[in-house]
């Protein structure tokens, strides 16, 4: 099995075969830019960077074989700057929290922001997003919520508490996520040279070329 990695250095990321010490492909993102934190989904590279002093946050999608990029955007059209990025994976699509109160539907393939929806909740509630099965739930420590995949809507959901006690809980995992998939466009530190240090994120889909 090849030993590959994708890296990351200011302006471009690179699918790297470490046994045979060559890329194997080099995507290029603005010059300006610095990519600080790599995902993987599927076939799709998540790449979140940012220009000196972590201004003017950006997320880049490419396609993990080729390494051909399928789309770019800023981070401030698709959450509240400053809020933690902890996307989920469903048929095709990612779905997060762009804020306390919003939920937001993103087309992987395309890059469509197909909805970002504000819903209703209490000033004392903080939200989490899982997936059980093909239900998208939003958990407080005191009540649940469902969302309509396809609309956007969020109704409450009070059937959950006659099966498990909310504030018992302390983390939880469903469906369409991952260890990878939890990343946080919070904060980003800088390396002390303007952001140019470099990130690694391990080849989840492509060590067997």
């Amino acid at each position: 099995m090849n030993q590959v990695c994708i890296f990351g250095k200011k302006g471009s990321i690179a699918k790297y075969d470490l046994s045979k010490n060559k890329p194997i492909w080099v995507g290029i993102i603005e010059a300006k830019y610095s990519p600080y934190s790599i995902c993987q989904y599927k076939n799709f590279v998540l790449v979140f960077s940012y220009t000196k002093w972590g201004a003017k946050p950006m997320i880049h999608c490419f396609d993990e074989s080729s390494g051909m990029l399928l789309w770019q955007t800023m981070a401030k059209l698709l959450l509240v700057s400053g809020y933690p990025f902890f996307p989920h994976y469903y048929d095709g699509s990612l779905y997060y929290l762009a804020s306390s109160k919003e939920v937001a539907k993103l087309d992987l393939q395309s890059g469509e922001l197909v909805y970002r929806n504000k819903f209703k909740k209490s000033i004392f509630s903080s939200y989490g997003m899982i997936i059980a099965g093909d239900q998208i739930y939003l958990l407080s420590t005191k009540d649940a919520k469902v969302l309509d995949k396809e609309t956007g809507q969020v109704n409450d959901y009070p059937e959950i508490l006659e099966k498990i006690n909310l504030k018992d809980i302390t983390s939880s995992l469903g469906n369409g996520t991952s260890f990878l998939s939890s990343i946080s466009l919070t904060h980003p530190k800088d390396s002390g040279d303007g952001g140019a240090g470099m990130m690694a994120g391990a080849d989840a889909g492509g060590g067997g070329e």
